[in-house]
């Protein structure tokens, strides 16, 4: 059960990154805001016995939603690229 919801923490951290991002946050910025987001919503949306185990599986939500956010805009700028060359 804990797996579904660090799933969707990851999902939801990505999104308000994304968001973010669209608004005119630099990137580097926006990807900052992403490791206290997930310990916020680590504490909030998961049920956990230790606070040190909401850090950690907030940092690591946190870091998910960074590294999905950066590899789907790799995919796509990729794809973007390889597109307008053909």
């Amino acid at each position: 059960m804990i797996d579904s919801k660090i799933g969707i923490l990851i999902a939801v951290v990505f999104g308000i990154v994304e968001i973010l991002e669209k608004f005119g946050l630099a990137k580097k910025y926006a990807h900052l805001i992403a490791l206290p987001l997930g310990v916020m919503g680590s504490f909030f949306f998961l049920n956990l016995p230790s606070t040190g185990e909401y850090v950690i599986y907030g940092l690591f939500s946190g870091v998910a939603g960074i590294g999905t956010c950066d590899t789907l805009c790799n995919v796509f700028g990729n794809i973007k690229y390889n597109t307008k060359q053909k």
